[in-house]
């Protein structure tokens, strides 16, 4: 059995969502921007696969303001006359040769679908990890392989130029000239329905399909009535973003957990990310990212020195071997969510609650001189903090302090 391929088993995977086809069947208007569930439907590809990766692009033609609101870098293709996905993915191949080379593959996703598996980078890095002799794993399902949802190498690139060179423009017939391997994917399991996981929305009727699948997740919090709308004018709603910081063995984790459980019990989407100092390989039974997702965290965002992974709620763990980006990027790639706990990192920009306890580490009070510490949480009395001091037991008073500053609405927890 031939090794696995350790460039693309240990280094980090890039993305492009394709946005640059002509929406002929969609009757005029750009299907990339036509809304769905609230938001672009590109914008439901960009949600599904940004945490999947270390770096997205978006590839599409014509003006790239229209997709400001995404946040990504928008490549047009190399060729002038459109001649379809191949030229979208030779252009990311290009571009992340340039501009990420220690990327060991890219996965390519088109903008018209909206249910993205979790661990479809994973999948289709584990296949071609195991298949050195191919050059591009292909997603399947239902015993269809979809040729433009796939993980590519670099050494397709010079094929695929060739092939584009001589007019040949099929993706069916590039993954078979690559010698492509398929992964299947099951169906997503969506309100008891069977769902196949790339749905793709080419028509106005698959549009209205789609809007009756993801009626079956339930509604984000912007969407009811009382929400927070009115933060996020387009694309998808920011989440408040708040901080649980301390000094060593102050009980941050311990809070974070009470209050992910209690902000879930009261309705309210949560994710949390934990800074650590340790490599990042694997998830740890007991570990702090472990409680916080029993806790009831949808994901967790653990962050190391050395590299960053993302962790969902069923026990995904997505490593990206390459440095942390910015907190608001890090938020950036998590699945909607409402609230976001962060904790540790002192010193970021974002509102914060200081843990104290007496049998803490050395360190000097964040508060009052750190102007974005809105409450103290401490177990005994304290002094010249300047801000709400609340009792560490006090889980209704912190959570309050928490919604109060977010200015989310205070729904009490239905009775235990």
């Amino acid at each position: 059995m031939p090794a696995p391929d350790r460039r693309v088993t240990h280094n980090p995977v890039s993305g492009v969502v394709l946005a640059g086809g002509m929406s002929r069947r969609m009757g005029g208007p750009e299907k990339a921007l036509m809304t769905l569930a609230g938001a672009p439907l590109v914008a439901h590809a960009v949600r599904g696969l940004a945490p999947q990766v270390a770096s997205l692009i978006l590839n599409a033609n014509g003006d790239p303001a229209r997709f400001a609101a995404l946040a990504l870098t928008v490549v047009p293709d190399e060729t002038a006359d459109r001649p379809g996905p191949l030229a979208g993915i030779l252009t990311a191949l290009h571009w992340f040769a340039r501009h990420a080379p220690e990327a060991a593959a890219v996965v390519s996703l088109p903008a018209d679908t909206p249910l993205v598996p979790h661990d479809l980078v994973a999948r289709l890095r584990d296949g071609l990890a195991a298949s050195p002799g191919a050059s591009v794993a292909v997603a399947e399902s239902r015993g269809r392989r979809h040729p433009v949802i796939a993980l590519w190498t670099f050494r397709a690139a010079n094929e695929i130029e060739a092939a584009l060179a001589r007019g040949e423009r099929t993706a069916h017939a590039m993954i078979d000239r690559l010698g492509a391997v398929s992964v299947p994917f099951p169906d997503l399991d969506i309100a008891g329905r069977a769902i196949d996981p790339f749905f793709n929305v080419n028509t106005p009727e698959d549009l209205a399909a789609a809007e009756e699948i993801l009626s079956g997740f339930p509604p984000p919090l912007w969407a009811r009535e009382g929400g927070i709308a009115e933060r996020q004018p387009s694309g998808f709603p920011q989440p408040f973003i708040v901080g649980i910081a301390g000094w060593k063995n102050s009980g941050k984790t311990t809070l974070v957990t009470r209050l992910v459980a209690e902000l879930a019990a009261r309705g309210y989407r949560v994710s949390t990310v934990k800074s650590s100092h340790h490599a990042i390989t694997s998830e740890v039974e007991g570990s702090d990212s472990d409680r916080h997702r029993k806790a009831g965290a949808r994901e967790v965002a653990l962050i190391s020195p050395a590299g960053w992974a993302l962790i969902g709620n069923v026990a995904k763990f997505v490593p990206i071997p390459a440095p942390a980006p910015p907190l608001e990027d890090i938020v950036a790639r998590l699945a909607p969510t409402d609230i976001v706990l962060v904790e540790g990192m002192k010193h970021a920009p974002i509102p914060k609650i200081e843990v104290r306890r007496k049998a803490q580490g050395p360190g000097p009070p964040l508060a009052p001189s750190d102007p974005r510490v809105f409450a103290v949480a401490a177990d005994h009395d304290v002094e010249g903090a300047n801000v709400s001091v609340l009792s560490l037991d006090d889980l209704e008073g912190i959570t309050h302090a928490v919604l109060a500053k977010g200015r989310l609405p205070d729904r009490k927890a239905p009775q235990r």
